[in-house]
């Protein structure tokens, strides 16, 4: 079956439109000189709905070639309900761990060739960090 590519995009990043996060994630994309190179979708708790995030992801897939997705979750999204929704920062970010392992587990069950990446972004006093928590 020949692949229906509308063009060739072989990375997409899944983040949150939080506005906090652009300048971080714009330099992330430029580091690794996948500026221009990458789809991107913005999603409030981008890993929380998964039926939304994949009817996006299935599209950047089948239609662009995506190869590499890279997931993102961040601490303190509102999109989950901030900080004050968890008991803890380690509850927090189980959840958002859990969330993106559960949404990489649906991306790798359609696409077993596609290759998913984890990056939690965490805040500190210096700002946030993308903290790659691996690959299939």
């Amino acid at each position: 079956m020949e692949e229906d590519n509308m063009g060739k995009c072989n990375n997409l990043i899944v983040h949150c439109m939080d506005y906090r996060l652009q300048d971080t994630i714009d330099d992330w994309i430029k580091e690794r000189g996948l500026n221009g190179k990458i789809d991107r979708i913005s999603i409030g708790g981008p890993c929380k709905d998964i039926e939304f995030a994949m009817k996006y992801i299935k599209t950047c897939i089948e239609k662009h070639g995506v190869k590499s997705v890279y997931l993102t979750q961040h601490e303190d999204c509102a999109g989950y309900g901030g900080h004050d929704a968890f008991t803890s920062l380690d509850a927090e970010r189980e959840r958002l761990t859990d969330d993106m392992m559960d949404l990489k587990a649906n991306i790798k069950l359609l696409y077993p060739k596609v290759e998913v990446h984890t990056i939690l972004m965490r805040e500190d006093d210096e700002g946030w960090d993308m903290v790659d928590m691996g690959k299939d």
